[in-house]
């Protein structure tokens, strides 16, 4: 009797198992973004991009928080499961592939974007990046097959010189969009209805800091305070809203519309912080920390960007910092896995000022004419940036 017992018992576990990994899964919530892998370090795992939501995903896998989602017969990624809900199993998902139909591209001189308008048959999930010498701007759409016949470009189009497709395998459609500048300015992705659209930004005709919208973000704050100081014991929270300020003052000074994301010592979520940003649709987004190190030898100033497309901007920001005496040279970092700067809606550039966990550095922190300084020399930087504009 008890031997019966287990082995009925046995045999429903599957489909017990079964019933906590579902099959489909719809993107959601804030900012849904898809990982290359389970990664565990203190920013999570690589990220492809952000994607929209409302886009079914086929579950392979559960890994801890992460799903495991098929994306083509070769390709698949991971997804926390805080952005996504479980479909059930009365809801219809469409099978096979995806189909492509016809393009356009046109141009708003009001907005000074372009519209890139991709139709498909269904909402595909997708990864988009960009490309430097030339400038252009990849999408991957995958569980996707072509039937792509015309792609319409009107005159008035201002960011886009060429587009065209490939199937590079069965079921991944790839698209290159080459750009007439050769120097990215931002764009936008996302679905309307079944159409994948790209608002790519026209790079400015003017070379003025004055025309332009700078997004200044002082690091943490609130609940989440960041780094402390080694001999001072001051908080980071505290300090990034110091050259936060700095800046804003310097650049309302020279007629330049600045804004903060934050003024007070408020707690803001990561997401929370781009959706604001997004909404402001700034030129630029300047982010400002301060740097922590287990070796107390660590010191020095540092730039960080997500998209190779921005690191020239961080290059310009981080070669004025060099001329700060006493200041050393930590690098220009890329690739940086900080959601912050992870949106390619705009040019982002993250400052790790100089490292409280060392006694040197954290003296030129405390004193208030490092800090004009510091916000100084990044105006500068922003400046020299916008020169280089081809």
């Amino acid at each position: 009797m008890v031997a019966l017992f287990s082995l009925l018992l046995f045999s429903k576990l599957p489909a017990i198992c079964q019933q906590t990994i579902p099959s489909f899964i719809r993107t959601s919530g804030k900012l849904p973004q898809l990982a290359y892998s389970t990664g565990e370090d203190r920013l999570g795992s690589a990220k492809m991009g952000y994607i929209d939501t409302n886009i079914v995903l086929k579950v392979i896998d559960t890994v801890k928080n992460l799903y495991k989602v098929k994306l083509s017969a070769s390709r698949h990624a991971f997804i926390e499961k805080l952005y996504t809900e479980p479909l059930p199993d009365t809801v219809t998902v469409p099978g096979g592939h995806f189909l492509s139909g016809s393009w356009s591209i046109k141009g708003n001189d009001t907005t000074r974007t372009d519209l890139v308008s991709i139709s498909l048959s269904g909402r595909a999930a997708y990864k988009t990046w960009m490309e430097i010498d030339p400038a252009r701007i990849k999408i991957e759409l995958y569980n996707v097959q072509c039937n792509t016949n015309w792609i319409t470009q009107l005159k008035s189009a201002g960011a886009v010189k060429n587009i065209w497709y490939e199937q590079v395998e069965d079921d991944i459609l790839q698209i290159t969009i080459v750009l007439v500048k050769q120097m990215h300015y931002g764009y936008s992705v996302g679905y309307n209805g079944q159409s994948l659209q790209l608002n790519i930004r026209w790079l400015p005709s003017h070379r003025d800091i004055r025309k332009m919208v700078v997004v200044i973000d002082a690091g943490h704050g609130g609940t989440n305070t960041g780094a402390t100081g080694v001999q001072s014991k001051i908080l980071e929270k505290d300090y990034t809203l110091m050259f936060a300020k700095e800046l804003q003052k310097i650049l309302k000074k020279q007629k330049v519309k600045a804004l903060m994301v934050r003024e007070t010592d408020t707690t803001i979520d990561n997401r929370d912080r781009i959706l604001w940003v997004l909404q402001n649709n700034p030129d630029v987004f300047v982010s400002f920390h301060l740097n922590s190190s287990g070796r107390n030898t660590a010191r020095g100033v540092s730039t960080y960007y997500k998209h190779v497309a921005y690191r020239s901007f961080t290059q310009s920001i981080l070669k004025r910092l060099f001329s700060l005496k006493n200041l050393q040279e930590f690098g220009n970092i890329g690739s940086f896995n900080f959601q912050p700067v992870q949106p390619t809606e705009y040019p982002s550039c993250l400052v790790e000022v100089a490292f409280l966990s060392n006694e040197e550095d954290e003296k030129m922190i405390l004193d208030p004419k490092f800090r004009r300084n510091v916000a100084y020399q990044v105006y500068l930087g922003i400046k020299d940036w916008i020169k280089e504009w081809k």
